[in-house]
């Protein structure tokens, strides 16, 4: 019996470990996307505190990427992309994240067809779990400059769509 007390444990952690990792903590990404989109709701924001949960949320969708990048050697040219471009997304305006990310822009650059891309694969989703974050944290920095509300609406638009992106996964 005491064997078997030792061995079964053993086993269980060799076989978690052994087991893939998930691409994205899906729960802890869609719990800090709603909560952003719930105070929002709210109107009573604290905007530095969501601009530190965005950056917060590109992390995560970085560490999904590269969990992507090394389980999926098909997605890897474009999980670099995006994990190399995260921090450069934050510091574009609006324009240039659309154009660039949203659109395709930066794919296209590299030879790849985002329309060739399945909308809510794992590729496009991973990629989405970094530029919408990002573009709500741009968003969140022109509303600190400007106060227009509607880059608040924006920003819930943004989180919505990607929780609906990941709920793919």
């Amino acid at each position: 019996m005491r064997k078997f007390s030792i061995l079964v444990p053993s086993a269980l952690c060799l076989l978690l470990a052994a087991a893939p990792a998930d691409a994205l903590d899906v729960a802890r990404f869609n719990a800090l996307a709603s909560q952003t989109v719930q105070e929002l709701n709210a109107g009573n924001a604290d905007i530095a505190a969501l601009i530190a949960r965005q950056e917060e949320l590109v992390a995560l969708g970085v560490e999904g990427c590269r969990e992507l990048m090394a389980s999926d050697p098909d997605a890897a040219e474009v999980m670099r992309l995006v994990i190399d471009g995260a921090e450069t997304m934050k510091r574009m305006d609006l324009d240039e994240i659309e154009e660039a990310w949203h659109e395709g822009g930066v794919l296209a650059e590299h030879g790849i067809d985002f329309e060739e891309l399945d909308h809510f694969g794992p590729v496009v989703s991973h990629m989405d779990s970094v530029v919408h974050p990002a573009t709500a944290y741009i968003l969140l920095k022109q509303y600190q400059k400007d106060r227009n509300r509607a880059h608040l609406h924006q920003v819930k638009e943004e989180l919505s769509e990607v929780i609906e992106h990941i709920s793919h996964l």
